[in-house]
């Protein structure tokens, strides 16, 4: 059950369009397990800035694909608020924030999640054609991205003709392919090796910090998180900041 949809956070007024680009501010969620409720996040708050990457840290089970859900509306908060670029998202209907996360979200998945059935080129452009961007300017974009990621020449591919290290770099282009104002990426190397993993964050930082979109990235790995702007751990329910050593 949603409460406090219209909290006001810690500082006790609403926030402003200005105030940062994502802002989450005293999120709550948790699950029923049994007769028991399991707290997942409690009053847990960030604020990201447009063009920063954030790593956020934490044991499996601590909650870290739950704050991806509730920040990209896939999932409801029981109490507080999630701002994007000034639009308040909480308290959207299921219909109006799939067409949010469609236009100014993009999401990177642990399994990759691409479609088995659909080629390289086609798993690319689909967000294009749920976002009706179909125009030739779009299909350019998706080339393009495709040459970026290294895998000009794979178009026709399916996924089970594909290493997870190339699975990994369709899912980054198709994530950025109708170009995103936010990118969410959730363990993006936890199923590549060291090598294949280390190849697969420069891109990400190429593809994002560098073009002006903002990341939040979760994972379990400290090597993961090395390249962020600012690291979180989250413990108890709570984001913790980490202190990165240079």
């Amino acid at each position: 059950m949603q409460r406090n949809q219209h909290h006001t956070g810690q500082n006790g007024r609403q926030p402003q369009a200005g105030d940062g680009f994502l802002r989450l501010i005293d999120l709550c969620k948790s699950y029923q397990e049994g007769a028991q409720a399991r707290h997942v996040l409690e009053n847990t708050s960030l604020e990201v800035r447009r063009g920063e990457v954030i790593a956020i840290l934490g044991k499996s089970g601590s909650g870290k694909t739950t704050l991806l859900n509730l920040i990209s509306g896939i999932d409801q908060v029981d109490c507080g608020e999630v701002f994007l670029d000034g639009l308040r998202l909480t308290g959207l209907s299921e219909t109006e924030r799939t067409l949010i996360r469609r236009r100014k979200i993009g999401f990177i998945f642990q399994f990759f999640n691409l479609i088995p059935t659909l080629t390289v080129w086609e798993n690319v452009l689909l967000p294009l054609e749920l976002n009706e961007q179909m125009e030739p300017g779009g299909a350019e974009r998706a080339r393009l991205l495709i040459e970026t990621v290294g895998l000009a020449g794979r178009e026709r591919a399916y996924p089970d003709r594909l290493s997870g290290g190339e699975q990994q770099r369709v899912a980054i282009a198709r994530a950025l392919v109708h170009d995103p104002l936010l990118v969410l990426a959730d363990e993006p190397t936890g199923n590549l090796d060291d090598e294949t993993g280390k190849h697969i964050l420069a891109l990400l930082d190429r593809l994002t910090r560098q073009a002006g979109k903002s990341l939040v990235l979760v994972t379990h790995s400290p090597e993961a998180a090395a390249f962020a702007d600012r690291v979180f751990n989250l413990r108890e329910g709570r984001l913790v900041p980490v202190e990165k050593r240079i």
